[in-house]
């Protein structure tokens, strides 16, 4: 006997909400009281893109499509109506209400959204509020533009939700009406984050800043209209996420995380926190007006002594970087291109993380007083020119420490793989904990050639393939290389290159999902495989063990 079916219906939701939604929808078939708690259930969430009603670009000129795209819109909206309207019939309680439109039209489709928002706006046990509404051309057949007053203006419905703890904006939402009132007060809002809104001017905002005293993570993207931002007076604040802005003021001793965004070289983005004492991450990503030298360094470490986490992404930096901290414990380099050398003296250090590309070489990496347990992650994305030399060089000064390489290869990518160098290379090799690999290449020489390239430059413990950036024949390839029992394809006869199969002792093969775990051999585990390897989301694990490691 079901017995679970008969608790009570509050407890049911609780349930409920403690899976993820797509499963919780799915209790719906179980019974009728399953179906009724469904009915009920106060999480309401409606995303466009998740129940398929999407067009692709090149379909926007056929006709036959953008009916059938016209008509799952339809759909869509009128499912949203008949829930919300049942929610307010019986009145059932809305604690989450979560809008996600990839279509919204500013023209034919905001009074259905105001009818939704009143709804919402009126239900006293409301917490969470997310709208997102996006505008893509041509997916109804014609233009219009993008003018403010095409914008979708929040409705004072929004404002009577005194219970909310999280409010959620991004898109084409006009607020600036709305919040540039003295009047606004979210007292409990825990969580806000406006991304794309049209906020207009500062005042809005800090008119909507100061009737929100609890909030404890912020964030602000691209506001259209607000070029300079203050964010004062929010005692609770922890973590504070912004970007797009000219000026940026922060006085809250209480925050401990914040990510500046700045991708505009034309306006320079001037930040002041340096009142932030308690802050423990900083992350700077496109901000050319900071120049990252030794000098920086050492007055951010004296600024902020709580420092534990610093991500520098496309910095303009010194050649030469001297990074001293006794708490760093994450450092991070992604697109710094002018970096040429970085020595790193953190004794508490517990991960680095470099991101390059080919079009520049590798900074020198060298850790002075570091702990060998060190997590070091490199990631490079290769688009036109593979060379292994250079990648090699890059690990010299790394020595034996948790490494991680991930390799992005573009389809048509030359391999640079000079077998003279190779042959003197000396084993044991240096120790790769994991190799990912995103290889699109189609060739199947150069397959052969980046496989045979990769282990005899490293000597990885596992090799992961995300099959959704794999092409087919370096899988089938890999796979054949890895788990051939043929001795006589074994041997180096054919080449002047002693070949790596001689070091490589024993395979595994694992797999995320697990059905394709354990097979026995390569054409079984290839028969098994999706014909069409870009749609699943199918991880494989090689786990190598080598003759050659210490």
């Amino acid at each position: 006997m079901d017995k679970i079916s008969d608790l009570p219906k509050m407890i049911l939701h609780d349930i409920l909400s403690r899976l993820p939604y797509k499963d919780a929808a799915r209790t719906s078939v179980l019974s009728k009281a399953w179906h009724e708690t469904w009915s009920s259930f106060p999480i309401l969430v409606f995303h466009g893109f998740d129940r398929g009603v999407f067009l692709h670009s090149g379909d926007s000129k056929d006709p036959l499509k953008i009916q059938d795209y016209r008509r799952k819109v339809n759909s869509f909206l009128n499912s949203v109506d008949r829930t919300l309207v049942r929610f307010h019939h019986h009145g059932f309680a809305i604690k989450e209400f979560s809008l996600s439109m990839m279509f919204f039209h500013p023209q034919f489709m905001p009074h259905r959204v105001d009818r939704w928002m009143k709804i919402v706006g009126e239900s006293s046990s409301i917490k969470v509020l997310k709208l997102e509404l996006k505008v893509v051309e041509h997916r109804f057949g014609f233009k219009f533009d993008y003018t403010v007053d095409n914008y979708y203006g929040l409705p004072s419905d929004v404002v009577k939700a005194k219970s909310l703890s999280e409010l959620k904006l991004s898109g084409k939402i006009r607020v600036d009406k709305l919040f540039a009132n003295h009047r606004i007060r979210f007292p409990l809002l825990r969580i806000l984050s406006l991304i794309d809104v049209y906020l207009g001017h500062e005042q809005a905002m800090e008119d909507l800043i100061s009737g929100c005293p609890m909030i404890e993570d912020l964030k602000l993207e691209n506001c259209v209209g607000l070029e300079n931002v203050k964010v004062h007076d929010l005692p609770k604040l922890k973590s504070a996420k912004l970007s797009g802005f000219h000026e940026i003021d922060v006085d809250v001793l209480s925050l401990e995380f914040l990510q500046i965004t700045n991708d505009d070289t034309e306006f320079p983005c001037d930040i002041n926190i340096d009142k932030c004492r308690n802050l423990k991450v900083l992350l700077l990503k496109a901000v050319s007006s900071v120049f990252v030298s030794n000098q920086w360094l050492l007055e951010l470490f004296d600024k902020f002594p709580f420092l534990e986490r610093l991500e520098l992404c496309c910095c303009i930096t010194s050649e030469s970087l001297m990074i001293s901290s006794s708490r760093l414990k994450v450092l991070s380099f992604q697109a710094c291109f002018e970096l040429k050398e970085a020595k790193i003296d953190a004794p508490n250090l517990e991960s680095c993380r470099y991101f390059g590309t080919h079009r520049h070489m590798p900074a020198a990496i060298s850790f002075v007083n570091c702990s060998n347990q060190v997590e070091f992650d490199a990631v490079f994305a290769i688009e036109f020119r593979l060379d292994l030399e250079w990648i090699r060089a890059f690990f010299q000064h790394i020595e034996p420490r948790n490494v991680t390489l991930s390799l992005k290869i573009m389809k048509d990518s030359s391999i640079v793989l000079n077998e003279d160098v190779l042959q003197n290379v000396q084993v044991p090799l240096l120790r790769i904990k994991q190799l990912n690999l995103w290889a699109d290449e189609e060739t199947q020489d150069l397959c052969v050639l980046l496989i045979n390239g990769l282990f005899w430059s490293f000597r990885p413990a596992i090799v992961s393939l995300n099959l959704k950036f794999c092409s087919r024949i370096f899988v089938k390839l890999l796979l054949e290389r890895l788990r051939c029992s043929n001795e006589k394809e074994r041997c180096c006869s054919s080449s002047q290159m002693k070949c790596w199969w001689h070091d490589l002792k024993d395979v595994k093969v694992k797999s995320s999902p697990k059905k394709y775990e354990n097979l026995s051999d390569c054409e079984t585990l290839l028969d098994s495989l999706p014909i069409n390897l870009y749609s699943p989301d199918l991880q494989l694990n090689f786990q190598l063990e080598w003759d050659s490691l210490q």
